[in-house]
């Protein structure tokens, strides 16, 4: 039982399968026995940690995979391939900045790395600062002269860099490596790059001619058309639902996990209890929510939800969330009746130590909730003045009614919700062999009709302010 290589070598065995849950769970076993076993496989611990990191990436678990692989390098301090994963999962988590300053930790300590030398190209490609990613590439091939993506991604990002010449060249050069498929995909996109003369709104892509037109221009017929900033933000809110899968996962399942989990109470900075977890921790409970997701899936929920809401809840980077108002956030973006998610939102805020055992939450809950809804799914719009005003020294309590007059106010509250039910219960419509006039595909959703000059729209279209011609005033229906 103190011998740690058995476990540590399933682990690895377990990763290469894919069987990352398994694998996460030897590697902690190895870790039990090297802790019960003193200090012989202290030379062992750093590679676990990061084994064990790469196992919970793999799980999509960025957080904890981020602690394993800190661990590992507080232990050895030089360890370069550490560095360099330590850099991947935070580039997985959004963290891009600092996911550059690690991966050139990990060149500083190993100059030739190529994974740290590639992975560092390829974070540059996604931020489009092609000239960085080139000369990774560059450096990647003068340590591996024969690594083919390297050579592709180099004549890639020398194109997104505008040096047309010198991607040729670098193409070129990777169709003497191999003759894979990827490298004629890469040089029949060139060519059509070439081809392509500038042109004006329209003929690009299929799209029909069009203007830009401001929102002033469009005027509603009816009350039933839908505003087009709401439909701008509600489609935001629809594209977060099917990346995180949060549009799958039942509401009800947040109120089952309030009333099983037991969360021990830790006071803020201020003084005010709360049930707050780490983030790390939080990556288990969001596995319980989405356990319907495959885990590559789940690890582009998870990097979606620290970019929009973790980022909002833990501004001041504590590393720790408010769970409540974590579970109140997700609320009204979960499947259900819309009903049933703002009851639910108003239970996680009533499961907070501060509203505990009441019926009622403070005013001042209830206006910090909503503040937050708002700044994670329609930070267009800003906070409103009246949310300003009340400051948090206001006493009174809020009633359940009392809350659904404040979360419904169109103005100041998230009464965009009734837009994304729409979008929720209609997207998949269809209508006919009607397209819409300016993308020209087949309209899916809701269908915007002008009435004086009879064209058709798309949710996204509209949403755009994308129309036909430059009327004084644009009416729809």
């Amino acid at each position: 039982p103190m011998d740690v290589r058995p476990h540590f070598r399933a682990g690895n065995c377990l990763y290469v399968l894919g069987k990352y849950r398994e694998a996460k769970e030897e590697f902690l076993l190895a870790l039990e026995s090297a802790e019960a076993g003193g200090n012989q496989w202290g030379y062992l611990l750093p590679q676990i940690y990061v084994n064990l990191g790469i196992a919970l990436e793999g799980e999509g678990e960025y957080r904890a995979a981020v602690k394993a692989l800190e661990e590992a390098i507080f232990m050895k301090p030089d360890y370069a391939d550490a560095h360099c994963d330590l850099a991947s999962a935070l580039h997985a988590m959004g963290e891009d900045e600092r996911a550059i300053e690690v991966f050139q930790k990990a060149i500083d300590l190993k100059p030739g790395h190529v994974d740290a030398l590639y992975n560092l190209g390829g974070l540059y490609m996604d931020l489009g600062r092609f000239q960085r990613a080139s000369e990774m590439y560059a450096r990647v091939l003068a340590v591996w002269p024969n690594h083919w993506r390297a050579q592709l991604n180099k004549a890639v990002s020398l194109l997104g860099a505008g040096e047309t010449e010198e991607a040729k060249k670098a193409l070129k050069e990777a169709l003497k490596m191999t003759n894979r498929v990827e490298l004629h995909d890469a040089i029949y996109h060139l060519k059509q790059l070439q081809k392509k003369k500038v042109k004006t709104n329209g003929g690009a892509n299929g799209e029909g001619a069009f203007v830009i037109v401001e929102a002033s221009k469009f005027k509603t017929v009816g009350e039933k058309t839908t505003l087009r900033q709401d439909l701008g933000n509600a489609l935001q809110i629809r594209a977060f639902q099917r990346i995180t899968r949060l549009s799958r996962c039942d509401v009800d399942l947040l109120k089952k996990e309030m009333s099983e989990s037991d969360v021990p109470i830790s006071y803020s900075g201020g003084g005010g209890p709360q049930k707050s977890i780490r983030k790390p921790n939080l990556e288990e409970v969001l596995r319980k929510l989405l356990n319907f997701l495959k885990p590559e899936t789940f690890q582009g929920a998870v990097k979606a939800i620290n970019e929009k809401i973790l980022s909002v809840l833990d501004e001041s980077g504590s590393g720790r969330v408010d769970l409540g108002m974590f579970y109140a956030v997700l609320a009204p973006i979960c499947s259900g009746p819309p009903d049933k998610r703002k009851r639910i939102a108003f239970d996680a805020l009533l499961w907070r130590p501060v509203n505990e055992g009441s019926s009622q939450i403070r005013k001042v809950d209830a206006i910090q909730y909503i503040k937050l809804l708002r700044a994670i799914y329609v930070p267009s719009q800003g906070n409103s003045e009246m949310l300003e005003v009340h400051g948090e020294t206001d006493s009174s309590m809020v009633s359940f009614n009392e809350f659904l007059i404040m979360f419904d106010d169109p103005d100041w509250g998230f009464g965009i919700m009734s837009t994304l039910m729409k979008l929720e219960t209609g997207d998949r419509n269809r209508h006919g062999r009607q397209v819409c006039s300016v993308c020209r595909y087949p309209i899916i959703g809701s269908r915007f009709k002008e009435v004086k000059s009879h064209f058709s729209l798309c949710n996204q279209c509209y949403s755009e302010g994308k129309a036909i011609n430059s009327a004084q005033t644009i009416l729809l229906e």
